[in-house]
């Protein structure tokens, strides 16, 4: 049972996917494919099913990642301490971004600047990387040992300059049923934001266009196409004349910095939750 062999399951367990891994590891997926069976050769059991085009971690896998996710942490942890004399901090630090990412990009610039040596390896969903260090969201779907606040802020409601609304200081959520909406893709922190807020107010949105290309969503919004909720300092400054911007009563989005389980914090990465932090507030 070899170092990387672990590494290579621990992998696949997350994204159960082989050719993901290979793609990450820099080697052919036959080689990750062959890791596998050997390991499961040593151990005396599968530890994935295999359906039709896909590979599924069962029962036994999912014991054995649990404990070897937790063994390969307590070695980075061991790692990083035994560097913690060296006044140079180094190594990676893997973000998952879903939101705030003006925020998060000042705080690594900030930070780079302060410790050259340390590398970002960022992805802005889940799906695209199941390793990671800090995952930066408004909502989380896996169990975390910690979370910290990184941003309170309230919500408005972005639209046309021309809309019957527009000259209303402040308004309701009830008073946006009929309205249609426009918002960034399903899955996105947008999308998620705006179903719940509505479904808090008793109605379901109509949401009459979705876009990935935020561009395209203030476009839009300028066109007069539709109405957006938007947290105020993400997306402060960011449309143009034409659109204004309304505080909805009672509408917050709080962005939080969550830590997985059974992974060691390393000091690089505190170090980075503090910046961030610093960031948030300026």
């Amino acid at each position: 049972m070899e170092l990387l062999q672990l590494k290579y399951f621990c992998d696949a367990a997350r994204t159960e996917n082989f050719s993901r891994t290979a793609k990450k590891y820099l080697v052919p997926t036959s080689n990750i494919s062959q890791s596998i069976k050997r390991l499961e050769a040593e151990l005396g059991r599968e530890l994935f099913e295999h359906r039709a085009n896909k590979i599924v971690l069962n029962d036994d896998g999912r014991a054995f990642f649990s404990d070897v996710s937790r063994a390969l942490s307590l070695i980075d942890g061991a790692k990083e301490r035994a560097s913690e004399g060296v006044a140079e901090i180094s190594g990676d630090i893997r973000l998952v971004c879903r939101t705030n990412r003006r925020t998060v990009t000042r705080a690594i610039e900030e930070f780079i600047g302060k410790h050259p040596r340390v590398n970002f390896i960022i992805h802005h969903s889940l799906e695209d990387e199941g390793d990671f260090d800090v995952y930066i969201s408004d909502l989380c779907a896996f169990e975390y040992s910690e979370r910290r606040l990184i941003i309170d802020e309230g919500i408005s409601v972005a639209m046309s300059g021309s809309h019957p609304l527009a000259s209303s200081p402040k308004l309701s959520l009830c008073e946006l049923k009929q309205e249609r909406f426009i918002t960034m893709t399903s899955g996105s922190s947008l999308y998620d934001v705006t179903t719940r807020l509505a479904n808090e107010a008793g109605f379901t949105p109509n949401i009459a266009i979705q876009t990935d290309d935020p561009f395209y969503l203030r476009k839009y919004i300028e066109m007069g196409l539709g109405i957006a909720l938007v947290p105020e300092k993400s997306w402060d400054g960011l449309f143009p004349a034409g659109v204004v911007l309304r505080h909805v009563e009672g509408a917050r989005r709080k962005t939080y910095a969550y830590l997985p389980r059974d992974r060691y914090l390393k000091r690089s990465v505190e170090m980075f939750l503090d910046e961030l932090q610093n960031a948030a507030n300026r």
